[in-house]
């Protein structure tokens, strides 16, 4: 029988995909994902996305972020935090103000992601400063920059009230644990993000990612899509890694059954957003954290789309 997680995530998919604009069908499955931990029942958590995607609609530019296919997922996300369209656009002119007066780089997609994550943490504009010091701090150089995932991370750490210091130290914790366990090291960097807003102990983590290691040598299929960074950041948000091995290869025939069938990262992401759902630890604020693992796999969508109408026109 399958796991009532993977059910719910299979009714919200179909609901959203009902509900939703001809432009948006393939983003029905990114709002179920960003939906899934919410208690209200399938048409009310549905209905309150929809309300909040319409007044993203009213309150930003036809022309800016998030675009109008990425506004369902939005809106989902507004609504299972209990946020609203309102804030998430004060906070996203906040970040353009701070941004303007400090100088320093630009913020991806127009600062959009960054507010989300901000405002669905349970921030308010007065957050933005600190976030953008968090942010310095962390930032790679632009070379092997992953920006996105640097401005999800210093906005839970800003909304969670964390210092640049405290930012930095969980970062290299999360360094730490994960070379002293055994991930090789190319995948560290993809995975440290994750890691370090799981924040789980150096123990812990090793006992996992040992045990999921040992599950992906026995079970062909368990790595594919989602990588051994997927891997790493799955040990560090489950409470045993044997039952995530068996959550993991569940979530990824679901999402494979998907029509049209997700591909490469973005099954890979939304996999791993499953598996959380079904095996994961319920701590403060997971529904924020797990918006990196959504924003990664729709972007990877909409790169997908892009390449692939390239190569159709050419």
């Amino acid at each position: 029988m399958a796991h009532a997680m993977i059910e719910r995530f299979q009714a919200l998919e179909s609901a959203f995909t009902d509900a939703s604009r001809r432009s948006e069908r393939l983003s029905a499955r990114f709002a179920a994902a960003a939906a899934l931990d919410t208690d209200s029942d399938i048409a009310t958590t549905v209905r309150r996305a929809l309300r909040e995607r319409d007044a993203l609609d009213t309150l930003v530019s036809r022309w800016t972020y998030p675009a109008k296919p990425m506004r369902l997922v939005y809106g989902a996300a507004l609504a299972s935090a209990n946020r609203d369209a309102g804030a998430f656009a004060e906070i996203k002119a906040a970040l353009k103000a701070v941004r303007k007066r400090r100088g320093g780089r630009r913020l991806s997609f127009e600062g959009a992601g960054a507010a989300l994550t901000l405002t669905a943490s349970g921030a308010s504009d007065g957050h933005v400063d600190i976030f953008f010091d968090i942010l310095e701090g962390v930032a790679a150089p632009w070379w092997r920059r992953d920006a996105p995932s640097e401005e999800a991370y210093a906005a839970i750490m800003a909304a969670d009230g964390e210092t640049p210091e405290t930012a930095q130290a969980r970062l290299a914790k999360a360094r730490e644990s994960m070379l002293a366990a055994g991930v090789p090291g190319r995948h560290v960097n993809k995975a440290v993000f994750e890691v370090a807003l799981a924040n789980p102990g150096p123990m812990w983590f090793s006992r996992n990612w040992t045990a999921l290691s040992v599950a992906a040598r026995s079970r062909k299929g368990l790595v594919r899509h989602v990588g051994l960074s997927g891997l790493a950041i799955l040990a560090a948000q489950v409470e045993d890694g044997s039952a995530a091995g068996d959550a993991l290869i569940d979530a990824q025939s679901a999402i494979l059954s998907l029509k049209p069938k997700p591909r490469g990262m973005v099954a890979g992401r939304l996999s791993l957003r499953l598996a959380v759902a079904i095996n994961g630890r319920k701590t403060p604020g997971a529904a924020a954290r797990d918006l990196s693992a959504i924003f990664a796999a729709q972007q990877a969508a909409v790169i997908a789309a892009t390449s692939a109408a390239v190569v159709a026109a050419t």
